[in-house]
């Protein structure tokens, strides 16, 4: 579902001009201009019946918006969340944000989770 992130912000009459081709799995290249997004998945849990395997899974997802604005940031997660909402996926909610000092980026978190078949 990796695939569905990237194909859903960039459809996003927004978030296709503002990120364009800037969102990637775990990290960015140094110097990628801002905004840009990185996500990574962080597990997932399946989910198993007594008469068979497992036949779907809940992924989960954590995803960073880095600007060196802090509210552009906070504008582009909010909206991302909600166009991710609509390709199916469930907000799980914030985590803790990051400022990088040495590149004097911000960083706006979330979770979110993806139930697919397996």
């Amino acid at each position: 579902m990796t695939v569905e992130i990237s194909r859903a912000l960039k459809a996003d009459s927004v978030l296709g001009l503002q990120l364009g081709g800037r969102i990637f799995p775990n990290t960015a290249p140094l110097k990628t201009p801002v905004p840009y997004l990185v996500f990574q998945g962080i597990g997932s849990d399946p989910e198993h019946t007594l008469d068979c395997g497992a036949v779907n899974e809940n992924n989960q997802y954590q995803l960073v918006v880095w600007h060196n604005n802090i509210k552009e940031a906070e504008a582009v997660r909010l909206r991302a969340i909600k166009v991710l909402e609509k390709a199916g996926f469930f907000y799980q909610g914030k985590h803790p944000d990051s400022e990088d000092f040495e590149t004097k980026l911000y960083g706006r978190g979330w979770d979110m989770s993806y139930w697919s078949d397996i």
